[in-house]
C-alpha cells in the first residue's frame, strides 16, 4: 500500500468534500476572470487560461509566478489556495 500518499491524501479529501466541489470550482473561476479582466480579455469560464502576451513566462517568473509554456501560449491554474493578491500580482507583472 501506498501509505505515505495516504497519509497526506485523505486530510485533502475530507477537506475538499467539506468545503464542497461546487464552491471550489466557483472560486476558482473567479480568480480566473478576475485575472483575464485584469488584462482586458474576457472571462472564459475555466480556472485554467492560456494567454499571448510577450515574454508572459519570463515576467511571471521574475515576479515570483509560476506558469507554463503550452502551445506558444503561457498557461496559469487557479485553485482553492490562489488567492485575490496571488490574481492582482499576476495582472500586475503582465499589464
Amino acid at each position: 500500500p501506498a501509505w505515505f500518499n495516504y497519509v497526506g491524501a485523505a486530510p485533502a479529501l475530507e477537506l475538499l468534500n467539506e468545503i464542497g466541489i461546487e464552491p471550489i470550482h466557483r472560486h476558482n473561476v473567479a480568480l480566473a476572470d478576475r485575472f483575464l479582466a485584469g488584462l482586458g480579455l474576457p472571462p472564459q469560464g475555466s480556472a485554467i487560461v492560456a494567454v499571448d502576451i510577450p515574454r508572459a513566462g519570463e515576467r511571471l517568473a521574475a515576479a515570483g509566478i509560476r506558469a507554463a509554456a503550452r502551445g506558444g501560449k503561457t498557461r496559469l491554474s487557479f485553485h482553492l489556495y490562489t488567492t485575490d493578491a496571488d490574481v492582482e500580482q499576476a495582472v500586475n507583472a503582465l499589464t
